[in-house]
């Protein structure tokens, strides 16, 4: 039959004002194709990190991989240009969640009951969580590949997913214009973290930095925490190895999950103990006498330290500041590895603000199979999550050198 349509039209004139207008109305109707093949694999090889230049963090994240669970499933998504791997990105899979969970307590606490039950849904979240909580994109690209339309193809290859109700992306916002056109929701959330250490050879180099109201409150924080007898501890492999500091971090993970207001959907693999003991970590740890009151864990991708845990006994950590000597330590690490700089993952507390650290903004982008759930979600739902920050063009973060 096509190649009768093919012959037919080549023997029956055509009017050149009838073309003119067919070919704009064609063009607006078919979606551009795309040249990339993209796939889904729960498998990463050396040589595919390779390709696209990965780092420590995304070999830290695929020993997440094998904990996956039936309500939380990790795979990558993989571009291909040919034969060629183009892109590679992380997806978290959350099976049937309440949509009501991400809210801030006190509208999930009257709302919950009201459509949580109704409304579970399945996202596909591709983001940095698993990777150390990096500042920036979570799609990993090979050198020359155009990012915007490998993007494009990856959110194409995601909504086409069956039983997938949303797909939600985090992206630093230079990153997360390509998604505009592609009928995703977009908003601010959580900005990272970001202390400077570029240039500084010694921890008074740092200091130097900061305004004269932070240098004191650094080492005010310090001698509190000396007079009280506490010290850090630094340990680094792999976890597992320390049968001791591993009951210590679940502990102190385990508290500190009941202490937040944020609600993490993923966090039955990111602090699944198996998961932990397979990684490869730097640990410090806080020591008030023979008890451990809080611990933070980083790796090392390049020229960053990068936490990627950290855990607090609230009944003391507070009164010795321990998390504040925590990321000094951390941040005097970074200095003596060389590093430019130490992340801290998202804005979640004021302590990173005090110790030095940058803003870096995060923007959301949100898509919605069913309109009634995309009207929905932008008229009541983003506005309402823990880590809503405002809208596209709103203030972002900045650090108050005075406080």
């Amino acid at each position: 039959m096509t190649t009768q349509l093919t012959e037919r039209s080549a023997t029956r004139p055509v009017r050149e004002e009838s073309r003119s207008k067919s070919i704009p109305m064609n063009a607006s109707r078919t979606p551009a194709m795309s040249s990339f093949r993209v796939t889904s694999d729960v498998n990463l090889s050396q040589a595919e990190r390779e390709a696209v230049g990965a780092g420590e963090n995304v070999v830290s994240c695929a020993r997440y991989f094998p904990f996956s669970t039936p309500d939380t499933e990790l795979f990558w998504a993989k571009a291909y240009d040919g034969e060629r791997l183009a892109a590679i990105a992380p997806v978290v899979r959350l099976r049937k969640r309440k949509a009501t969970d991400m809210l801030r307590a006190p509208v999930r606490k009257w709302l919950g009951p009201i459509i949580g039950p109704l409304a579970r849904k399945t996202t596909l979240l591709v983001d940095t969580a698993f990777m150390a909580y990096d500042a920036g994109s979570p799609f990993i690209s090979a050198p020359g590949v155009d990012r915007p339309a490998v993007k494009r193809a990856i959110s194409a290859f995601l909504k086409s997913q069956k039983k997938v109700d949303t797909v939600w992306i985090s992206e630093p916002p230079a990153e997360a214009e390509w998604a505009a056109t592609e009928k995703y929701h977009q908003f601010l959330t959580l900005p990272m973290v970001r202390i400077v250490t570029e240039n500084c050879t010694k921890l008074d180099d740092f200091l130097a930095t900061l305004s004269r109201n932070r240098r004191r409150n650094f080492r005010r924080e310090r001698d509190t925490f000396t007079k009280a007898g506490a010290r850090i501890e630094m340990w680094q492999g792999v976890i597992r190895e320390n049968p001791t500091l591993h009951r210590q971090v679940m502990s102190l993970l385990g508290s500190s999950e009941v202490n937040t207001k944020f609600s993490v959907p993923y966090n039955d693999v990111l602090t699944n103990p198996d998961a932990i003991a397979a990684q490869w970590q730097i640990v410090l740890t806080a020591h008030l006498g023979d008890q451990v009151v809080g611990f933070m864990s980083c790796l090392q991708d390049g020229k960053r330290l990068m936490q990627c845990h950290g855990g607090l006994d609230y009944k003391i950590s507070h009164e010795i500041l321990a998390y504040h000597n925590l990321i000094s330590r951390a941040i005097e690490h970074a200095i003596e590895l060389g590093c430019d700089a130490l992340t801290l993952g998202p804005f979640t507390n004021e302590t990173k603000k005090r110790a030095g650290g940058k803003m870096q903004p995060i923007v959301s982008s949100l898509w919605n199979r069913m309109p009634g759930d995309a009207f929905f979600a932008k008229k009541v739902f983003s506005k309402n999550f823990e880590v809503y920050r405002g809208e596209l063009g709103a203030p972002t973060y900045a650090v108050d050198e005075e406080d």
